[in-house]
Parts: structure tokens; C-alpha cells; sequence
């Protein structure tokens, strides 16, 4: 199974939502649903022309991402950017042109695990990646049941939606961080509501 981080392509399933995720992160059920790929001649330094990532891309990022969720390190970490039309989908109609990911995949099964992600943009803000997380579903065709709602964490806006894809539930959780500079993210896919309040935990 493969959780990834990249944003999801319109009318990618969230498992290829959370597969893009985790195709970000070169996992089978993914977080996102685009596919950035991995690059050797990838240079995180020089403007964006193509979606990329790799391991150690955005270290900065990649710290943000939490160590200590069950007791073990993430099968995959990886960063890296999206700045196609086709991966930044709904996020272009708010003027951001590149977004930058990093996340990490704690699988459980081929089937199932968690992703925790954080996703950085100038004037991004995390209602922002609520929207592309739900336009994506609402335009997937194994998504069913899709329950979007609007709790808060530590006082912080938070958005979340629930759903079938085919008969995995899945669930993705966006809210900000803290000190605002990033937008931080669980994906869930055949896991628990435990292990999805303990991803949203692990985060500061």
C-alpha cells in the first residue's frame, strides 16, 4: 500500500487521492491524487516546471512532519512540489502556483495506513486544501457516502471528510498549524477512528 502526498487530480479517487498521497511518498493507497515523480535531476532550488519529488527535497518540510506516531518511524518520507495545472486543480483558482508537500506513510497492510502530511504556499491556507481534497472526491466515481464536515482542533478550523471508496473508508483531515505557516494533514484509509485522532495527536 502506498499513502502519498501530492494534490489529487480532478476526478482521481481518493485512494488515488490517497494514493497520490502516497504516490508522493511511492506508497499503494495514496494521500493525494496527483503524481509528482521522482527525479533524480530533481532541483528544489530552481523554478518549478514540472511536479517532482524526492526524499530530502525540502528538509524543512520534511521536519514538520511527525517521528513519533506508533512507536515507529514512517515506511516512506518524501517532499516535493506541484506546480502543473492538472495537480494543482481548485488551489490555481485561489492565484497559488506552487505548492510544496512533504509526508509520511505508516502502512498497516497493502490495504491500509496512515499518512500525515504538511503542505506549504504563499497565501496558502488550509480551507484551501479542504476544497481540493472534496472537489477531488465529489468528481471521483468509487466515492460514496462522501461526508464532508468542519471540526475544530485546538481551537483551529479544521476540515473533514469521510467516505467509502468502493467499501475502504477513508478519511482526510485538513487543518493549520500552530504558528501558521503550514497546512498539515491525516489520511486514514481502512484504519480506525483511533489511529485517526492519534495521527491528528502526533502533530504539535
Amino acid at each position: 500500500m502506498h499513502l502519498v502526498f501530492r494534490p489529487p487530480r480532478a476526478g482521481g479517487s481518493i485512494l488515488a487521492l490517497v494514493a497520490a498521497l502516497a504516490a508522493a511518498l511511492g506508497v499503494a493507497v495514496g494521500l493525494a491524487g496527483c503524481s509528482a515523480a521522482a527525479s533524480a535531476s530533481f532541483d528544489p532550488r530552481a523554478p518549478c516546471t514540472a511536479d517532482a519529488r524526492q526524499p530530502g527535497a525540502y528538509p524543512g518540510l520534511e521536519a514538520r512532519v511527525p517521528t513519533g506516531f506508533e512507536g515507529r518511524p514512517p515506511t516512506r518520507l518524501d517532499s516535493g512540489r506541484n506546480c502543473t495545472p492538472a495537480n494543482l486543480g481548485s488551489l490555481a483558482e485561489h492565484g497559488i502556483s506552487e505548492v510544496r508537500f512533504a509526508g509520511g506513510l505508516w502502512e498497516a497492510t497493502s490495504s491500509s495506513g496512515v499518512t500525515l502530511a504538511v503542505f506549504e504556499a504563499d497565501g496558502l491556507e488550509a480551507a484551501n486544501i479542504g476544497e481540493w481534497y472534496e472537489a477531488s472526491a465529489r468528481l471521483a466515481r468509487k466515492t460514496q457516502a462522501l461526508k464532508p464536515t468542519r471540526p475544530t482542533i485546538d481551537g483551529r478550523q479544521a476540515f473533514r471528510l469521510d467516505l467509502l471508496n468502493g467499501d475502504v473508508p477513508q478519511t482526510v483531515v485538513v487543518w493549520p498549524s500552530a504558528d501558521g505557516r503550514v497546512v498539515q494533514v491525516v489520511i486514514g484509509s481502512g484504519v480506525a477512528e483511533d489511529r485517526i485522532q492519534a495521527g491528528i495527536a502526533a502533530f504539535p
